[in-house]
């Protein structure tokens, strides 16, 4: 149970080629010299603690401008820090159209590289993990740029006068990939800022990105030629990540890894035991004005109860795990597509989770004591359970028997797929009575949702168990379909720093 560092990163680089040329050199849109152009060093810190470094370069080759980007991050779980490395290549022509990107993912141990490749309208992916490629195609959205020179390009066209709003079409594979992230940047005024301890000018430069789950805002400021001297954008529950540009010596030094999984938890306020509980009331109250509270799903557990400008009530019920004569009206087939089929992060369809689903089994047939079978299955097969892991495939955890919530969740739903069980994971906050230096505690998690008798039944391979108690708080669920957790993961990881928990009432568990 962890705050996903994987989406976390991803929505870091995100923001941070926005503003990767600090050049002292004015540079020319139309036609950028020759060679490399832009050679940057940033230093990252967070609640003011340095954790890593950015390289950012951009060189011209004849008529095509190659952007790559290298991010080094050490960022403490527990007593299990986790190392963070990732490089992002894009190559596009002078005017900024996209030719083709690839992406490095270094995460403690576990790599996967995407490229992509853009022609004739559409995009071609390759998702590669373990020597096995994915590969996928979309319709790549009219319009759209990369977040790398085709943005900085567009923003020395535009100019730094104060008001100046314009919105850019950006296809970020990371966050989306069958369509555009909408980037809004906006032009203020001249401010001082703090460089290294020295006070300097520099433009306020504000994007805000409008994604599906909602829009998530940098600040930067720039020099007067666009190159950008400053970014900062909020790490909830940790304060601000900020981006001092630097020279490579400072941004090489060492730096020590901040404890980020205990700044990002709720208190309980009590002891719940877990076994005896039946049905909970929680209110979620929002601390300051800037949190949305957003909508919470209904599932087959969990209700909205009650909604105020400033909290919202949840009633989480335990469920039955027989047949139900008064089920909900049954999803179709079409409803029901994405939760079974094969995509990158849940595996179904490789060879080696097939034969783990087959011997999970057992040959049992009745769905509920299958998917007991399977959650059992899969919370003894991880042998290694640790924070180390980003944010694996079930095709990683098959094959390392390691991991955490999340590696249990997608190992569980690929075994329920190979069975025809309709499977999505859930992530939202989940109590535990002891973690880390932590007593009765509400962290990120992520389990599994089988669909069975007309309904979504909860199975949590983590906590081990089938029978889960009503001590977990669900706010989105995803097929994971399109993206690699970030789309499910962001907006609990954007609430989670600004809202408390009030256990308003426990009801015991029925006999």
């Amino acid at each position: 149970m962890t705050m996903r560092m994987f989406n976390l990163c991803s929505f870091i680089i995100c923001l941070c080629v926005l503003a990767t040329s600090a050049s002292a050199k004015p540079i020319d849109p139309h036609n950028p010299p020759d060679g490399r152009f832009a050679d940057d060093w940033g230093v990252i810190y967070l609640a003011g603690q340095k954790v890593g470094y950015m390289h950012a370069t951009m060189t011209r080759e004849g008529d095509v401008i190659l952007s790559d980007t290298t991010t080094v991050m050490r960022l403490g779980r527990v007593d299990q820090p986790i190392k963070i490395k990732l490089i992002e290549k894009a190559k596009e022509t002078l005017a900024g159209k996209p030719i083709s990107f690839e992406s490095l993912q270094d995460l403690s141990m576990h790599q996967s590289m995407v490229k992509g490749r853009i022609e004739n309208g559409k995009v071609y992916i390759t998702n590669s993990q373990f020597g096995v490629d994915l590969k996928n195609e979309y319709k790549f959205p009219e319009g759209a740029i990369l977040k790398s020179w085709a943005m900085f390009r567009e923003g020395l066209l535009r100019g730094l006068k104060p008001g100046t709003t314009y919105e850019n079409k950006l296809y970020e594979p990371s966050m989306r990939v069958d369509g555009i992230i909408k980037a809004k940047t906006i032009v203020g005024d001249i401010e001082t800022i703090e460089i290294h301890n020295v006070k300097t000018k520099g433009q306020r430069v504000t994007v805000e990105m409008m994604t599906p789950l909602g829009s998530m805002t940098m600040l930067s400021w720039v020099n007067p030629d666009g190159g950008v001297l400053k970014a900062s954008f909020p790490a909830p529950g940790m304060g601000n990540m900020d981006i001092i540009m630097s020279t490579a010596a400072v941004a090489l030094t060492d730096f020590i890894p901040p404890e980020i999984f205990m700044t990002s938890t709720i208190k309980a306020g009590q002891r719940i035991d877990t076994d005896a509980a039946g049905q909970i009331t929680y209110r979620l109250k929002r601390k300051n004005s800037d949190v949305d509270l957003g909508e919470f799903p209904s599932t087959g557990m969990q209700r909205v109860t009650g909604v105020t400008p400033d909290a919202v009530e949840i009633t989480v019920t335990r469920q039955s795990h027989s047949p139900q004569s008064a089920s909900p009206e049954k999803l179709g087939k079409d409803q029901l597509r994405d939760f079974l089929g094969s995509n990158l992060m849940i595996n179904s369809s490789d060879p080696q989770i097939i034969t783990l689903a087959t011997k999970a089994a057992a040959g049992e047939s009745n769905p509920f004591k299958l998917g007991d079978k399977l959650r059992v299955f899969v919370t003894d097969y991880i042998e290694e359970k640790n924070l180390s892991v980003g944010f694996a495939t079930a095709r990683e955890v098959c094959r390392t028997k390691e991991g955490d919530c999340s590696e249990h969740a997608v190992l569980l739903a690929a075994l329920g797929r190979v069975h025809n069980i309709p499977s999505r994971v859930a992530v939202g906050l989940a109590y535990v009575p002891l973690f880390g230096r932590q007593n009765d505690i509400f962290g990120y998690h992520m389990w599994t949702q089988f669909y069975l008798d007309g309904r979504w039944i909860d199975f949590d391979a983590a906590l081990r168990e089938t029978d889960c108690s009503p001590t977990r708080i669900t706010f989105a669920t995803s097929s994971l379909k399109t993206a690699g957790g970030a789309d499910i993961s962001l907006p609990l990881i954007a609430k989670i720093g600004g809202i408390d928990l009030d256990i308003i009432k426990i009801n015991p568990r029925l006999k």
